[in-house]
């Protein structure tokens, strides 16, 4: 029987096209994309690369504060679904801390509208009237950060980006982003590490995370950045935070909070 080229080029094709069938069908069982070679090359060297930085200085940076006299402007603002504000504080405060104790003085205050926290009240009341330091570094930097777990690592991304200046230090970017086709249910979505090149000091870090509940949703936004004193140690420079809660009953809210800590003296060794 004589075959016509098209004939012979079909029947070649077929056991290609079943191999890549079975392959399809396989990974499609398992739920996962295969990480190439390539791409697990560069994850495994990032990873490896976020072990060895320094977290030391960063943990211990607002502890550290309650050594410090220092200066603080502190605003709160609260947005509507239609990301218009309805609301805000802002605070600039003087904090001494001497063999008395610490002490605040406000020295300058102003405010507009009114807030609105519905259920979440209690969770959200001590970020806009109370003027101490909050220490944002148990919600963004995990002893077992989720995307560094075994079962999860190959459900994000991993990349070293450019440089950046953080404040006067040249800083390398960390990456780690939640990939979208696998990380469902992972509530950590994407992570920036900011670390000093000359000391490998981490002296920055960025988390965006969703939480489910029952009855709500929440999304949130975290941001520390801390700098050298005058004496080389590191303190806190600057803090944000921002959520944005979803309930059946009402409209989304969304509360920002944002600090700025300038002028320390150490006062305490």
């Amino acid at each position: 029987m004589v075959h016509s080229p098209r004939h012979l080029k079909i029947v070649l094709l077929l056991p290609l096209m079943v191999t890549i069938m079975l392959v399809s069908s396989g990974c499609k069982r398992q739920g996962l994309t295969p990480v190439g070679p390539i791409e697990a090359v560069e994850r495994d060297s990032v990873v490896a690369l976020l072990s060895t930085v320094n977290q030391d200085g960063i943990r211990a940076a607002f502890p550290t504060l309650e050594n410090y006299s220092y200066r603080r402007y502190l605003r709160t603002e609260q947005y509507d679904d239609e990301d218009f504000m309805v609301a805000f504080t802002e605070h600039n405060i003087i904090v001494n801390t001497g063999q008395d104790g610490r002490s605040s003085v406000i020295t300058q205050a102003d405010s507009g509208g009114t807030f609105d926290f519905g259920f979440f009240k209690r969770f959200v009341s001590e970020n806009v009237e109370d003027t101490d330091p909050v220490d944002l570094i148990p919600f963004i930097l995990d002893d077992d950060p989720i995307y560094l777990q075994p079962k999860n690592i190959d459900r994000y991304s991993f990349s070293a980006v450019d440089d950046t200046l953080m404040w006067d230090r040249e800083a390398l970017i960390i990456d780690v982003r939640a990939k979208a086709d696998l990380a469902d249910g992972l509530n950590v979505r994407r992570v920036r590490h900011y670390v000093d090149r000359a000391t490998n000091q981490l002296v920055a870090m960025y988390l965006e995370r969703i939480d489910l509940g029952m009855l709500f949703r929440e999304e949130s936004t975290y941001y520390v950045h801390i700098r050298p004193d005058a004496g080389g140690d590191l303190v806190p420079y600057n803090t944000r935070f921002e959520t944005m809660i979803k309930t059946p009953f009402k409209t989304s809210w969304r509360i920002r909070t944002v600090s700025t800590y300038t002028d320390h003296v150490r006062t305490f060794r």
